[in-house]
């Protein structure tokens, strides 16, 4: 199919195309089969033709961190709020229902995620209870980490934020950092520099999405992290840190929103509001997507999606308008999600 000579399933023609790989645009029509994109170029035999008349195609977006919880909503409910907004995936830490109802609640919503026409993918979370000072629902041990590590669309561990307990070599601490290793570990370290924010990435914590000022954002850039560029319900961290996102920098950022309500994801947006108010303090469209979807794929070794490409799938978005961000269509594994087909039972509500 992708040598031209069988048809594909759809054809998505005369669309400007961004590239995510090289900040380009491109014209061309993309052929999808099954969940896949098969290739670029000039394709015109599929069982459907849509003709984009020139409209962007851009990748899905990626939301890197959020706590879903945080919406209020059901995740079909939630779902229903983001997807039409563009957001394909979404990398979600649920230590809010875990700190509740503890592995119960991280299930309920693993099961949930199947069901969805976006991808949940789901870090296990590193502090529940937050603090000994806490009183919660619910412990989340070593071994209860490493069972969740096996589990469906877990990718990672969840923002460490006990970061104290990293400095002063907690065993409890440690011992779930040394049972994900291999895997991407995010971090959660406010105000920490110096020779203690040497020690807290030495333990092998990749990123932070806490940097509220210039200066910490540069540190922690400079000392190999990847910066987490919050912008959510609660947290506003935009105006101090793009600054941040140069031409040598841009690789290792990327927008996340931690939190955002429901009644914000109504009346702005998802991330796609992150990326409307980037570009409007000035970062360049194509950056800003960029830093929405490959720069947050490869983060989290997620080598499939962020990028429209033979091979990758077929999550897509078509903007009638680059500047304003303003989405069109949106294709999850090469279909339309018209509508989410799922019925809620009254005991789930």
């Amino acid at each position: 199919m992708a040598r031209g000579e069988a048809p594909a399933d759809l054809v998505l023609k005369n669309a400007r195309i961004i590239n995510t790989f090289v900040g380009e645009i491109e014209q061309g029509n993309v052929a999808i089969y099954g969940d896949r994109i098969a290739g670029i170029g000039d394709y015109d035999e599929a069982k459907e033709i849509i003709d984009l008349q020139g409209n962007y195609l851009a990748p899905g977006l990626i939301d890197g961190h959020t706590h879903i919880e945080s919406s209020m909503l059901h995740p079909a409910r939630y779902a229903q709020a983001v997807v039409p907004r563009g957001t394909l995936t979404v990398v979600t830490d649920l230590h809010e229902i875990a700190n509740v109802c503890g592995l119960k609640g991280i299930k309920f919503v693993i099961d949930w995620a199947q069901k969805l026409p976006l991808d949940m993918l789901f870090m296990a979370p590193s502090c529940v209870p937050a603090t000994t000072l806490e009183t919660s629902g619910a412990q989340i041990g070593t071994e209860e980490v490493k069972g969740l590590l096996t589990s469906p669309n877990v990718i990672g561990l969840g923002e460490v934020m006990n970061f104290p307990g990293v400095l002063s070599g907690d065993e409890k601490v440690l011992n779930k950092i040394i049972a994900s290793q291999g895997s991407v570990i995010d971090g959660h370290a406010p105000g920490l520099k110096g020779k203690e924010l040497n020690a807290y990435i030495a333990a092998g914590i990749l990123s932070d999405h806490e940097c509220t000022t210039l200066e910490e954002g540069k540190e922690k850039l400079e000392r190999g992290m990847y910066l987490m560029i919050r912008e959510g319900s609660s947290e506003k961290n935009l105006d101090a840190l793009l600054p941040l996102v140069t031409d040598n920098t841009y690789k290792r950022c990327f927008f996340v929103v931690d939190d955002r309500s429901c009644s914000d994801l109504l009346h702005e947006g998802d991330i796609d509001w992150v990326l409307r108010e980037a570009i409007s303090k000035g970062l360049e469209p194509i950056r800003a997507l960029q830093m929405a979807t490959i720069n947050t794929a490869e983060y989290f070794r997620l080598y499939d999606r962020g990028a429209i490409a033979p091979g990758y799938l077929a999550n897509l978005i078509t903007l009638t308008d680059l500047s304003q961000l303003e989405i069109d269509m949106v294709f999850y594994k090469g279909k339309q999600p018209v509508h989410l087909a799922i019925s809620l039972s009254p005991q789930l509500l």
